[in-house]
């Protein structure tokens, strides 16, 4: 894009997006969007073929990187390399471009301290981090010894290795206090199930609609938007249906190859799904069929990594309101459930829904009234 299309802007943050070669065309759309909700306006986009896993840039795509960092000096420019990138490779960069370097699990970070409300999120978001930026330590540490590290980032051996013992003890202090609140998470948890009320997860990608359905089934009002992750801590709410009272619970949304530190700091809130007695999983059936399958099969992953796929599983079919032709969705929709009960053992249902229209919200509801019921400790 050229420079002359903004108007420079003191509180707007601009970036070059490098994005590997190989990405599927909706994933690149995911990486703008992702820039954008993160409040980044790119300047321009950098594509680029790895060479290994541990060598991202060859030295005249680095070359390249350096000109289009020149070309956007005025702007600032923060360089987001859509990728996961070794330390040494990441000091690389920034030695050459002198420039502030973000990968794919910083950024979504950004994303997720735009939309912490809570103690608890607040908390899980420094953990991720300094989870990720141990490694740069401890590289940052070696080129120090070797005085290589770069001027204006190296404050001095001494001076890392201290910042790197407070990370380490930081570390130690936040998992404790995340303990603590899980403890009391499952305490209400606990209080709720005693009384003879059963939990329903809602999961699905981001953006695909959950928090919409979750407002529709509880009555609450909780933000909703096009924009990624506006739930990140769980949200419960309640409704009783054919008199048994269940509890909804709202949960952050799925992305493609979930980084290890968001996951892992992020247990206590994939947990409530873990802990759950079925779970609804929201599909965009607006996308484009190719990104919808792409996605599901994401989301399912994730269930298998956070061990859930015993669960019970409903598919809400959501925003069939921008499908239009009946036949359209009823097309769709049995491509999804085939992929589903192929891939999900426990697989109990699809339903067609809008969310924001309110259709089909009731036969949602009745059907998972009716699996609950089926299980012994709801039975009456």
């Amino acid at each position: 894009m050229a420079s002359g299309r903004y108007g420079k802007s003191a509180t707007m943050k601009y970036a070059i997006l490098l994005i590997p070669r190989n990405t599927p065309y909706w994933e690149i759309k995911e990486a703008h969007a992702l820039a954008e909700t993160a409040g980044y306006s790119i300047v321009d986009t950098l594509r680029y073929r790895r060479l290994s896993r541990s060598k991202i840039l060859s030295d005249a795509k680095l070359e390249e990187l350096v000109q289009l960092v020149n070309k956007y000096i005025e702007y600032s420019p923060t360089i987001i390399l859509f990728d996961d990138m070794k330390p040494r490779e990441y000091f690389k960069i920034v030695k050459k471009t002198r420039r502030e370097v973000i990968d794919r699990t910083l950024l979504l970070l950004e994303i997720f301290a735009l939309h912490a409300g809570s103690k608890e999120a607040k908390l899980q978001i420094e953990l991720a981090k300094l989870h990720h930026q141990l490694p740069l330590v401890r590289e940052a540490i070696r080129l120090a010894k070797l005085r290589e590290l770069p001027g204006f980032l190296g404050p001095g051996t001494y001076a890392i290795d201290a910042y790197y013992k407070h990370i380490v003890s930081r570390i130690s202090r936040i998992k404790n206090q995340l303990e603590n609140l899980r403890r009391r998470r499952a305490i209400e948890r606990s209080k709720r199930s005693s009384k003879g009320i059963p939990h329903v997860s809602i999961v699905g990608y981001a953006s695909a609609g959950k928090t919409s359905l979750f407002n529709k089934l509880t009555g609450f009002s909780k933000p909703v938007g096009e924009e990624y992750f506006t739930t990140i801590s769980p949200k419960v709410g309640s409704t009783v249906s054919d008199g048994l009272k269940i509890a909804f619970i709202d949960t952050v949304g799925f992305i493609t190859r979930v980084p290890p530190e968001i996951i892992e700091a992020f247990h206590s809130t994939l947990e409530e799904v873990a802990y759950s007695d079925i779970i609804i999983y929201v599909v965009d059936l607006s996308e484009p069929e190719d990104v919808m399958l792409e996605k599901l099969g994401e989301g399912i992953s994730t269930l298998r990594r956070i061990g859930v796929v015993g669960k019970p599983l409903v598919v809400a079919a959501n925003k069939i309101d921008l499908v239009g032709e009946e036949t359209e969705i009823n097309r769709l929709s049995r491509i999804v459930e085939s992929v589903v009960s192929s891939t999900y053992p426990a697989f109990k249902s699809l339903v067609p829904i809008s969310a924001t229209k309110g259709d089909g919200i009731g036969e949602l509801l009745w059907t998972t009234t009716k699996l609950l019921k089926s299980m012994v400790k709801y039975t009456f």
